[in-house]
């Protein structure tokens, strides 16, 4: 007898932990892990968005530069691109942006899918539960072929888990690439706080005046070029190691340690 209500007890409360199971994947968007580690992933995105921005201001202004033609006159007539020197800068500027476009894009999908990947990791979680209610209800020694322990362990990777992860990352990354990331974003903005407003203007002379501008402000870049590109590798690699070393490496030693605990029969040491 005292067998039988230990047995409805415990599948009363396994049934109760289903409930705020299905209660928290219904309700994902106020769970505070996937909040903050969606907030975390939005950050990142924002602040690529914006080093995308600088990075396509900088590429279309390298890009004009190069089309400026100016007249020469040797043995006949011509015209010639001096700053067509620029090409080689101007590529590994795109070829960065298009990484950075990645890495937003990519932050951005994360922040979106973390609350709907704790929602059903909890819903798994609940699911367990359930099973793990009537495992003991029944009283079999043998839970289902050890469905509900994959459930239980994988739903927790997914509710628990993959936050947990990005919510260590954003507290350790931060912390290790801080310094890196203000002085390579300083060298950077002071290379190109130059570039920014420079328009096309009409008329003889404003297009002199503009031509000289235009060669001045290559100059600059071109004599800073090594510094540029490597302070936006710098910035680059600081976007890579938060938005993917980190948390993948965190995420793929859960899951290792996931798919371990859900082989039947295993045993903690």
């Amino acid at each position: 007898m005292r067998d039988t209500w230990t047995r409805v007890v415990g599948a009363l409360c396994l049934l109760a932990l289903a409930g705020l199971a299905f209660f928290a994947s219904v309700n994902h968007r106020d769970l505070p892990q996937s909040a903050r580690a969606a907030e975390y992933a939005r950050g990142i995105s924002v602040s690529a968005s914006a080093t995308y921005v600088t990075l396509r201001t900088l590429n279309a202004f390298l890009s004009s530069a190069q089309e400026i033609e100016v007249g020469v006159s040797l043995i006949g007539s011509g015209s010639a691109q001096p700053l067509k020197v620029l090409e080689p800068i101007d590529d590994t500027v795109e070829r960065i942006a298009a990484v950075v476009f990645a890495v937003m894009l990519a932050s951005g999908v994360l922040a979106v899918t973390m609350g709907p990947l704790g929602a059903v990791g909890f819903a798994m979680l609940g699911g367990a539960a359930v099973l793990w209610a009537a495992v003991v209800a029944s009283g079999r020694s043998r839970p289902l072929g050890g469905v509900p322990r994959q459930l239980t362990i994988y739903g927790g990777f997914l509710g628990l888990g993959i936050p947990l992860a990005f919510l260590i990352s954003g507290l350790v990354a931060d912390r290790l690439v801080a310094e890196t990331w203000l002085e390579h974003s300083r060298i950077v903005s002071e290379i190109t706080a130059t570039v920014e407003g420079v328009e096309a203007e009409s008329g003889f002379r404003a297009m002199m005046d503009q031509v000289e501008r235009y060669q001045t402000l290559a100059g600059n870049l071109s004599n800073r070029a090594d510094e540029l590109v490597g302070s936006l590798v710098s910035l680059l690699s600081v976007y890579i190691f938060k938005v993917l070393v980190l948390p993948v490496l965190l995420i793929g030693g859960l899951l290792v340690a996931a798919r371990r605990l859900a082989v039947p029969g295993h045993r903690a040491a």
